[in-house]
């Protein structure tokens, strides 16, 4: 009984999302509340059948027909004739629901996330929602915020898509396409929400960034990967690598300064080196540039054999074509090491008068490195003090 219930539980997990994504491809006229409705009964019938029956060969295969059924019931209660008149006839393989359908579903419901109707965080949250397969209370966890803010949010985020009839569909290759660039930058924020975590919640962040990797592959090996997407898997890449070194054994940051670098995963660098060097383009995104940056810190074997300059060179061009505090902090900090001190600090003086980013642990360690280059202690330990209380405080901000 027990293992059962382990088993469903661990196919919610897993499939909830991607259920819910074929119920709305197969039907394009239901809701997503709907949808849902009709998944979780399929596993409430799951709970109170699998315990006497048995488990299903075809575990999955046989929760998609009872949401299936469930939606066109629905639909036929409800005289929503629309929902079953627009319904799409999926072929009689994807019904099945092999593996590599369902992973074909969640990089569609990925895409229909994506609507740039759906303010940023929205596309995440339904993207950690209806693709991560996360549960309310563990998406309010992962982004620092109230469970019933995050609920707040997603219902607003369903009325919006049934009063403006946003399409939650990707049927046609240009649809997808257009959404392409917008797919990246969610996955991206999916990853910088799992990588400033920190103390308690360093496994919960490692397996955040580990799901957008994981997102970034589907494209990865899909028709609609480009130079971007190649780019962006790069720099997860870079950045996983260094995992194992980031934190001491009580959960506290490591600075990249001070960092074990045989612990780095060297096999994971060279791979990220090859997707950077096959994602060539005749224009950069800011994803190279980024994996760029990344791929001369883990060059260096030790830290003082850090090539600065280049770094700097990087950091100028991706301010030119995405400019951003956080990429600035980073630029000033790499500033100090080529000894521009008063450069990088009108940059990091002029962000710290900003009430929003002097709460910025990166911002007040690199005001600390900047007075302690200087000789200056005392100032130096207020700053990095000021920063490390920063960290302990849950949702605080950071950069990759």
């Amino acid at each position: 009984m027990i293992e059962v219930q382990n088993e469903i539980g661990a196919l919610y997990k897993e499939n909830f999302g991607q259920l819910v994504s074929l119920l709305l491809l197969r039907f394009p006229g239901l809701s997503i509340e709907s949808a849902e409705d009709a998944v979780q009964d399929a596993f409430a019938e799951a709970s109170a059948l699998w315990p006497r029956s048995g488990i299903p060969q075809n575990r999955a295969g046989w929760l998609y027909t009872v949401s299936k059924n469930r939606s066109i019931n629905q639909s036929k209660r409800s005289k929503r004739n629309e929902a079953l008149s627009s319904a799409v006839e999926v072929p009689v393989h994807i019904e099945e629901v092999a593996e590599h359908h369902l992973k074909d579903a969640r990089l569609q419901m990925l895409l229909a996330c994506c609507n740039n109707h759906l303010a940023p965080k929205t596309q995440v949250i339904l993207a950690l929602k209806y693709v991560a397969n996360l549960r309310v209370k563990n998406i309010a966890l992962q982004l620092g915020e109230k469970e019933d803010a995050i609920e707040k949010m997603l219902y607003r985020a369903r009325q919006k898509i049934k009063e403006e009839s946003l399409v939650l569909s990707s049927a046609t290759e240009y649809y997808k396409k257009e959404r392409l660039s917008i797919v990246h930058k969610v996955i991206y924020l999916i990853f910088s929400e799992g990588y400033k975590h920190s103390g308690c919640q360093i496994k919960q962040g490692e397996e955040l960034c580990e799901e957008a990797l994981l997102l970034n592959k589907y494209l990865f090996d899909s028709p609609l990967c480009n130079a971007e997407t190649k780019a962006l898997q790069s720099l997860l890449l870079f950045n996983i690598a260094r995992f194992p070194a980031r934190f001491d054994a009580e959960g506290k940051v490591i600075e990249l300064e001070h960092q074990a670098r045989h612990l780095w995963n060297r096999e994971m660098i060279d791979l990220a080196k090859q997707f950077l060097h096959d994602s060539k383009a005749p224009t950069f995104s800011p994803y190279h540039l980024e994996a760029a940056i990344a791929c001369v810190h883990c060059s260096a074997s030790r830290f003082e054999e850090t090539n600065w300059a280049d770094i700097c060179k990087y950091y100028e061009v991706l301010l030119t074509i995405y400019p951003s505090p956080f990429a600035e902090i980073n630029y000033a900090t790499s500033l100090l090491y080529t000894r521009q001190f008063e450069k990088a600090y009108r940059i990091l003086d002029g962000l710290n008068r900003n009430p929003w980013f002097n709460r910025s642990h990166i911002l007040n360690t690199a005001l600390g490195k900047y007075f302690e280059q200087l000789g200056n202690k005392e100032k130096a330990r207020v700053f990095f003090e000021k920063a490390a209380e920063i960290v302990r405080i849950p949702g605080s901000r950071s950069s990759l």
